[in-house]
């Protein structure tokens, strides 16, 4: 095989491999539950009428905002990372890319990021996605590894997506905005305890600092689940109280709400890993269906 041709067999698979580490980097399925809860701030202060072209503008925004957020935040826990199992296969642990291109991809996203949030829509939705960028990676990433609160913390930063679609959609924040940052903000906390317990090991090797480590019975943990788990059924039932849901919703939230304490219920009882995945899982879906039903609820009623 001539020497052109053996390059035009290497160099685009090599292209395409340094392409889809890029993409790893960015975290795709975390990103896509950032748009959607995007999505949802947006659509609810509207009343039927979705405008497309700033919905698409909100979306570039923040998918190049939170991806950067993503990348900066693996390239600041490239060590931790290399020491945890569920980690160890990221494109920098594994050397697929090195430490400055994952900082240059992370630092151009963003600021492309930022300037099409400040440009296309306005500077609000644009500080809030500075809001989240920076409390992400200057908070909630140090704090990992310095105090089992990191987890509040960086579910304020996991609430805000939804603050920026109600400014990119209204210009403003109002006060009704407060429930759904509220739902966000308790839904992640019962997720990521599940997670820390799942892989309590893991952040152990890693060095980060987790609840579920000082917690050998798991009675703390699923005490702060439980707690939290009824602070988000009372914020559900906020979203409703305030008009932005109907009775669907309002039945689909109780439902939904009282199945997800009652899993929650079980790891409680029985701190176990197979019950925290089950919380894990139910969290998905609660916050899955219940999304959904909030959205499709803009259209249709």
């Amino acid at each position: 095989m001539s020497e052109k041709a053996l390059g035009a067999d290497v160099y685009p698979s090599v292209t395409a491999s340094k392409i889809r580490d890029y993409l790893t980097l960015t975290k795709p399925r975390l990103l896509s539950s950032v748009l959607f809860s995007t999505v949802l701030g947006f659509v609810l202060p509207l009343d039927n009428v979705i405008t497309v072209l700033p919905l698409l503008y909100l979306l570039l925004g923040t998918a190049l905002t939170g991806g950067g957020a993503h990348v900066l935040n693996q390239w600041m826990e490239q060590i931790p990372d290399s020491k945890m199992n569920r980690t160890k296969n990221r494109p920098l642990p594994m050397g697929k890319l090195s430490g400055n291109e994952a900082l240059s991809f992370g630092i151009v996203i963003s600021i492309a990021g930022i300037t099409t949030l400040w440009f296309s829509l306005n500077p609000l939705t644009a500080a809030l996605g500075i809001l989240t960028l920076f409390s992400y990676i200057l908070v909630y990433t140090p704090l990992k590894q310095r105090t089992v609160a990191n987890t509040w913390f960086g579910a304020i930063t996991g609430a805000l997506p939804p603050a920026m679609g109600w400014a990119a959609a209204r210009g403003q924040l109002d006060w009704e905005v407060l429930p759904i940052f509220a739902l966000l903000y308790f839904w992640q906390l019962p997720h990521f305890f599940a997670i820390a317990w799942m892989y309590r090991e893991d952040y152990r090797r890693g060095g980060f600092k987790m609840i579920s480590l000082a917690d050998q019975t798991g009675r703390k943990t699923g005490l702060q689940m439980l707690v939290t788990g009824v602070l988000l059924f009372i914020a559900s039932l906020a979203v409703y109280f305030i008009g932005q849901g109907s009775m669907v919703y309002l039945a689909v939230a109780s439902l939904l709400g009282l199945g997800f304490l009652i899993v929650i219920t079980l790891f409680f009882r029985e701190s176990s890993v197979e019950n925290a995945r089950k919380v894990f899982l139910a969290s998905i879906i609660y916050l899955t269906v219940l999304s959904t039903v909030l959205i499709l609820e803009r259209f249709f009623y």
